[in-house]
């Protein structure tokens, strides 16, 4: 029975119905059909979606508003260029670094890359570089934002699975400087071969006077990560000092907010954060349903029981995840599959930050594979490319990312060296 219901699910999914709803349905269904009483879905949805810890969703997704509707943006650009534009092919690399410093503030994939490629691919395209080339970087740097602390999926895996949320945002620290890492390379690599531009000389003066103006943007993230690392406050309230900062800059620094902006960046946060709660809701009562039918248990011991080998299996849960990437959003993915793949790590001795990490990135890769590709979809859609334009230039990207999530993945070090 408990497979059924996860047939009708991605059936239901397959036919256009929305994530949460299609986990609404099925829930119902199910629990119809083995004739347990249905008044328990109101108490599900409520008991599911009643945490503290959730609340710092909405928020982070309101502070990276914040962020993209100031020069806050600008800014950090100004900062990066001082440090990497001097390099060959500077503008993709600026384009990395600035993504490394945004990642810090939204926490969410999709809106770095709506912001990112609206600013990076009309420069780029004048400086000469193929617009496919700019696509491609602005879409795979994005993928930072669920990586580099704050990280809303990893808020997600923290409270599906009893996780430490601040041990999961230390974790990715080291794993987003490698992606970042491998990004720059991949793009120098492209720089030479296409003979890409520098963006002037290496100059220090410049460096201090750009990190001046940037320097209360680099402050935030340092506030509200910093102070959530050292155990002064709770993820929710880190969110809620980093809104409070951002709303403060725009307001009175930089002048850049008024009360029609800011009204219209609360309904943004508001519909982003109801996607995200429906996904909620709607696995709090399919993933109870789903625990007294055992199936997490059945799945570990499926999969587990194909083969004996340690490398194998790490194999076979970073397939499994990286196809059910491909065709779920993240949150929906982490909220559906890491509850039936976690026991099966747990018995392989992997720890639950080094899992969390591992599927972030998983999922990181799937957010830019069609047929979902929701990042590389975002960046499509403003710049007017098509997807297998863009994939020429992508699939090295890609490349280097499966590179650093199989060294992450036998290197547990990479997420657990704060311990």
């Amino acid at each position: 029975m408990a497979w059924g219901v996860v047939a009708m699910l991605f059936g239901i999914i397959l036919l256009g119905v929305p994530v949460g709803f299609a986990l609404m349905v099925t829930a119902a269904l199910s629990m119809w059909i083995a004739d347990i009483n249905l008044l328990m879905i109101p108490v599900q949805i409520y008991s599911g979606t009643n945490s503290l810890v959730l609340l710092a969703i909405p928020l982070f997704i309101l502070m990276g508003e914040l962020m993209s509707a100031t020069s806050i943006a600008q800014r950090l650009i100004d900062f990066a260029a001082s440090l990497v534009g001097w390099l060959r092919g500077g503008l993709s690399h600026i384009n990395v670094v600035t993504s490394m410093f945004m990642a810090e503030m939204s926490g969410s994939a999709v809106a770095d890359a709506a912001v990112m490629s609206k600013i990076f691919v009309p420069q780029m395209e004048r400086r000469g570089y193929p617009k496919p080339f700019a696509a491609s970087v602005t879409a795979v740097s994005a993928t930072l934002g669920i990586i580099i602390p704050p990280s809303i999926p990893m808020v997600l895996y923290g409270v599906t699975t009893n996780t430490s949320i601040r041990d999961l945002f230390i974790a990715g620290i080291v794993p987003g400087l490698l992606l970042a890492a491998a990004f720059m390379l991949t793009s120098w690599l492209f720089a030479r071969r296409e003979n890409h531009p520098r963006e002037g000389n290496f100059e220090v003066k410049a460096v201090g006077t750009a990190f001046k103006r940037a320097l209360i943007p680099l402050a935030i993230p340092v506030i509200v990560v910093g102070g959530l690392i050292a155990g002064i406050y709770t993820p929710t309230e880190a969110a809620g000092i980093g809104v409070m900062i951002a709303l403060l800059f725009g307001l009175f620094i930089t002048r850049d907010l008024d009360s029609r902006i800011i009204w219209k960046l609360m309904v943004t946060t508001a519909r982003q954060t109801a996607v995200v709660m429906m996904i909620v809701a709607g696995s709090a009562i399919l993933g109870q349903y789903l625990a007294n039918e055992q199936l997490p248990q059945q799945i570990a011991s499926a999969l587990g029981g194909i083969t004996d080998s340690y490398v194998l299996n790490l194999l076979i849960i970073n397939v499994f995840v990286l196809l059910l990437g491909m065709f779920l959003h993240a949150s929906a993915a982490i909220i559906v599959v890491v509850p039936l793949l976690l026991p099966m790590a747990l018995e392989l001795g992997i720890d639950p930050v080094h899992f969390g990490v591992i599927v972030c990135l998983n999922l990181g890769i799937g957010q830019q594979t069609p047929p979902v590709a929701s990042v590389l979809l975002t960046v499509c859609s403003t710049t007017g490319l098509k997807i297998e334009q863009v994939m020429g230039y992508c699939k090295w990207f890609l490349l280097a990312m499966f590179a650093v999530l199989l060294f992450v993945t036998f290197t547990p070090m990479t997420a657990l060296w704060f311990r």
